[in-house]
């Protein structure tokens, strides 16, 4: 009997997390997966699984979807693009509607319960935290050994890059090519998620669990997005803008005042600013 094919996914996050549940299931290969905090957790609110991605899991198998479905995922059934300001504000300027495509759009999911389903099924001994890559190592027989930061060693015969925008595997890879690294588009966002209730009571009937549709908003050089997760008991709201100063810059965080936003937002419809003010 041959030996299996050993794998390695630097990232435990829901890139890493959707490869590891999909190669699970195959028996020739020897799949672990490596994250450098010391637990496999989500940063950030909700996702959208859009349309290809949603074709992406579909390809992996039915368990990936299902495990979509457990976490929570809210399918819309719309999407609409409007004008926030100006003398047309108000007017819709682009959508899309799932039943006249004939197409899936997007499904909103909230990342740790996405995760934690993806890993549900997982080994616990194909688990590994607090793992932070330090270097690898290729040999001639092609057997690679990766080097973490706590002393311990791993080889493997495949090593897949998972870790994110700031990935290591990338820049240990390609060294000092400028596709090694990210760069900074100076675009801002701040997240937060509400109840239901609470949300509808802010910007109104708007937000439906019975017709769920993501709507985004778009001002001068501002923007807000709402959607729903969790089954509905869930609405995530997403403010945004745009700093000349931070593009191509290597500040990837950004303390905004209330005042900023306040000032962004200042000529907004008024439930639209209270519901910015829900952000704050």
């Amino acid at each position: 009997m041959s030996c299996p094919v050993r794998v390695a996914i630097c990232g435990g996050g829901l890139a890493g997390a959707s490869l590891m549940h999909a190669l699970l299931k195959f028996s020739h290969l020897d799949v672990h997966i490596f994250e450098s905090a010391s637990a496999f957790k989500e940063a950030g609110m909700a996702i959208g699984v859009t349309r290809n991605a949603l074709a992406a899991l579909d390809l992996i198998g039915p368990s990936a979807a299902q495990c979509l479905e457990r976490a929570g995922a809210v399918p819309m059934q719309g999407v609409c693009f409007l004008l926030a300001q100006g003398e047309r504000q108000g007017e819709i300027i682009d959508e899309d509607d799932e039943k006249n495509l004939g197409k899936r759009l997007t499904s909103i999911v909230h990342r740790a319960a996405f995760l934690r389903e993806l890993l549900a099924d997982v080994p616990p001994q194909n688990m590994h935290t607090s793992k932070k890559l330090d270097r690898i190592d290729r040999k001639s027989n092609g057997c690679i050994t990766l080097y973490f930061g706590d002393g311990t060693i791993h080889e493997c015969d495949i090593l897949i890059g998972a870790d994110g925008i700031h990935s290591t595997v990338r820049k240990l890879i390609l060294g000092d090519d400028p596709a090694a690294s990210p760069r900074n588009t100076g675009g801002w966002i701040i997240m937060t998620l509400q109840p239901y209730a609470d949300a509808q009571a802010s910007i109104g009937d708007i937000i439906n669990t019975g017709n769920p549709r993501e709507y985004v908003w778009i001002g001068y050089d501002t923007c807000l997005m709402h959607n729903l997760l969790s089954d509905g008991q869930l609405v995530q709201f997403v403010i945004g803008s745009h700093d000349n100063e931070a593009e191509l810059s290597d500040h990837w965080d950004r303390t905004v005042s209330g005042e900023e936003i306040k000032k962004l937002f200042q000529d907004w419809p008024p439930h639209l600013s209270k519901a910015v003010n829900e952000v704050r």
